[in-house]
C-alpha cells in the first residue's frame, strides 16, 4: 500500500465524495468509509481522517451534503485530464487485473493500465489481452494491438478475433480478416457477423452476406439489419426490406431511417417518409436531410428545403449541394449556384458537374463547360456525355463527338443515339445511322423518329417514312407533321394532308402554313371549275 504522502489532493477529494455518495445509498458513515476504503485500497483510518479534515468535527449532516454537491459541481467543471494527472495510480495494486485496468483508464492513468493488462495478458488472460489491444489502438500503436488481439484470438477469444478482423480489413488483408470474422461469428459475435457480411458484399458473395446479416440482425444488430434491408431492396423484396429497415430505424439507425423513407416515397406514403427523414436528418444524416429537402421543395416549402439542402451541403453531401445549386439557379442566384455546383463537382458529383457545365455554356464559357463535362462523362454520366457530344459537334470535332455520342447511346441515352445517327448519316454510314435512329425512335425519341423518317424517304421507303413522320408529328414535331402532310398529299390523301398541315401551321410552322394555303387554293380552284 502506498505511503500517505503519495496520495494527491484530487484523490483525497474524490475519496471523500465517494464516502458521501455511499452514505446517501444507505448505511452510516463507518460502513461507507469501510466500503470506499476497500474499493480504493486505502486504510479506513486514513479515509476517516480525510473526511474529518474536509468537514470538521462540528459540521452537520446537511453541511456535508451541501459541500458534497458543491464539490460535485466543481468536479463537473474540472477537465478530466486534470483529474487524471492528479491521480496516483499506485493506489491500485492488488485488485483484479481487468477491474484494475478499467479503473486506471477511467482515471486517465493509461501507462499504468497498459502495464496491468500487459502483465495479465502475458500470463494468458485473453480478456486482458483484448482490452490491452483496445487501449493500444486508442494510443495509436496498431501493430502492438494486432499482436495482442491475435494472441487472444488464437486462444479462442471471439471479441479479439472480431477486433483484429476489423484492423486487418483496414490494412487490406481481406482473406485473413474473413477467416477471423467467420470464426468469431460462428462463436456468436454479432460484430464479426456484421463485418463478415460487409466483406462478403465487397467480394460479391451476396448470399453469404445475407446469411450473416440475418444472423446478426436477429440478434439485434442494427447495422446488419440495415445492410440486410439494402440487399433485399435491390432484389425487389420491398416488404421484407421495409421490415428490417423499420426495425433498425426504430432502434435509432439513421441509415435505416433514410432507406425506409425512400421506400415510403416510392409507394406514395410521403407523410411517413418525411417523418423518418426528419428524424434521421435531425440526428445528422445528410442523405436524409437531402431527401427531406426534396420533399419540402416539391410541396412548395422552398425556404425549409433550402435549410436542409444547405445543412447537408455544408456537411459535405454532394447531392445536397447539387440540389441547393439548382434551387439557387431557379431563383436567379447564379453566383451561389455556381459555387455549390463547383463544390459538389470537385467532390465527384457528376450531376453537379453537368449542371455546372450548362451554366458555363449559358455564359459562353465553352472551355470551362467542356472541362467539367469531360470529367463527368469519363466518370460515366451519360447525360453529360451526350452534352459533350453536342458541344464537340458544334466545334467541328466530329471524331470526338462520335466517340461521346456512341458511349452515351450504348448506355441508353436516347438524345445521344439521335445525335450519333445524325453524324453517321452525314458521313454516309446510312445503315448504322438508321439503326441508331430506330433504337432511339422505338424508345420514344421524337427527333430520332423524325430523322428516321427523312432517311427512309431518301431511300424510297415511303411507308416507313409515313409511319415515323406520324409518330414524331403525334409527339408534337411540326416539321414531321408538315412532311407527313406532303407525303399524304402526294398519295392523294388530301384530307389527311390538310389536317397535318393545319396542325403544324397552328403551331407556328411557316412551311406548313404555306403548304396548307396552296392545298386550300387548289381545292377552291377545283371546286370552282
Amino acid at each position: 500500500m502506498s505511503a500517505p504522502g503519495k496520495y494527491s489532493d484530487e484523490f483525497r477529494q474524490r475519496a471523500v465524495r465517494m464516502v458521501f455518495e455511499a452514505r446517501r445509498e444507505g448505511g452510516g458513515q463507518p460502513e461507507a468509509i469501510s466500503r470506499v476504503a476497500e474499493k480504493l485500497r486505502v486504510h479506513p483510518g486514513t479515509l476517516q481522517h480525510w473526511v474529518e479534515r474536509a468537514h470538521g468535527d462540528e459540521q452537520t449532516q446537511s453541511d456535508e451534503q451541501t459541500q458534497s454537491d458543491e464539490q460535485a459541481q466543481r468536479d463537473e467543471r474540472t477537465p478530466r485530464h486534470e483529474q487524471a494527472q492528479a491521480f496516483d495510480a499506485t493506489t491500485i495494486t492488488e485488485s483484479d487485473p481487468y477491474e484494475a485496468g478499467v479503473q486506471l483508464v477511467e482515471f486517465g492513468a493509461l501507462d499504468e493500465a497498459q502495464t496491468v493488462w500487459g502483465t495479465a495478458a502475458e500470463a494468458g488472460d485473453t480478456e486482458a489481452a483484448f482490452n490491452l489491444g483496445v487501449l493500444l489502438v486508442r494510443r495509436g500503436d496498431l501493430d502492438e494491438a494486432a499482436t495482442w488481439w491475435r494472441k487472444a484470438a488464437d486462444a479462442g477469444d471471439p471479441d479479439a478475433a472480431a477486433a483484429l478482423g476489423m484492423l486487418l480489413v483496414q490494412r487490406g488483408e481481406l482473406d485473413e480478416s474473413e477467416k477471423l470474422w467467420r470464426a468469431a461469428a460462428e462463436a456468436g459475435n454479432t460484430d464479426a457477423a456484421t463485418g463478415l457480411g460487409r466483406l462478403l458484399v465487397r467480394r460479391g458473395d451476396l448470399a453469404g452476406a445475407e446469411t450473416w446479416w440475418r444472423t446478426a440482425a436477429r440478434a439485434g444488430d442494427t447495422e446488419a439489419a440495415t445492410g440486410l434491408g439494402v440487399l433485399l431492396e435491390k432484389r425487389g423484396e420491398q416488404d421484407e426490406a421495409e421490415t428490417w429497415w423499420r426495425t433498425a430505424a426504430e432502434a435509432g439507425d439513421t441509415a435505416a431511417a433514410t432507406g425506409l423513407g425512400v421506400l415510403l416515397v416510392r409507394r406514395g406514403d410521403v407523410a411517413e417518409a418525411e417523418t423518418w427523414w426528419r428524424t434521421a436528418a435531425e440526428a445528422g444524416d445528410t442523405a436524409a436531410a437531402t431527401g427531406l429537402g426534396v420533399l419540402l421543395e416539391q410541396r412548395g416549402d422552398v425556404a425549409d428545403a433550402e435549410t436542409w439542402y444547405r445543412s447537408a451541403a455544408r456537411a459535405g453531401n454532394t447531392d445536397g449541394a447539387n440540389y441547393l445549386g439548382r434551387l439557387l439557379e431557379q431563383r436567379g442566384d447564379l453566383a451561389d449556384a455556381e459555387t455549390w455546383w463547383r463544390t459538389a463537382a470537385e467532390a465527384g458529383n457528376t450531376t453537379a458537374a453537368n449542371n455546372l457545365g450548362q451554366l458555363l455554356v449559358q455564359r459562353g464559357d465553352l472551355d470551362g463547360a467542356e472541362t467539367w463535362w469531360r470529367r463527368a462523362a469519363e466518370a460515366g454520366n451519360t447525360t453529360t456525355a451526350a452534352g459533350l457530344g453536342v458541344l464537340l459537334e458544334g466545334r467541328g470535332e466530329l471524331d470526338e463527338a462520335v466517340r461521346w455520342y456512341r458511349a452515351a447511346a450504348q448506355a441508353g441515352n436516347l438524345a445521344a443515339a439521335a445525335g450519333l445517327g445524325g453524324l453517321l448519316e452525314q458521313r454516309g454510314a446510312l445503315d448504322e445511322a438508321a439503326r441508331w435512329y430506330d433504337a432511339a425512335a422505338q424508345a420514344g425519341n421524337t427527333t430520332a423518329a423524325y430523322n428516321l423518317g427523312l432517311l427512309l424517304k431518301q431511300r424510297g421507303d415511303l411507308d416507313g417514312a409515313v409511319s415515323w413522320y406520324r409518330t414524331a408529328a403525334q409527339a408534337g414535331n411540326t416539321s414531321a407533321a408538315n412532311n407527313l402532310g406532303v407525303l399524304l398529299e402526294q398519295r392523294g390523301d388530301l384530307d389527311g394532308a390538310e389536317s397535318w398541315y393545319r396542325t403544324a401551321a397552328e403551331a407556328g410552322n411557316t412551311s406548313a402554313a404555306y403548304n396548307l394555303g396552296i392545298l386550300l387554293g387548289q381545292q377552291r380552284s377545283r371546286a370552282g371549275s
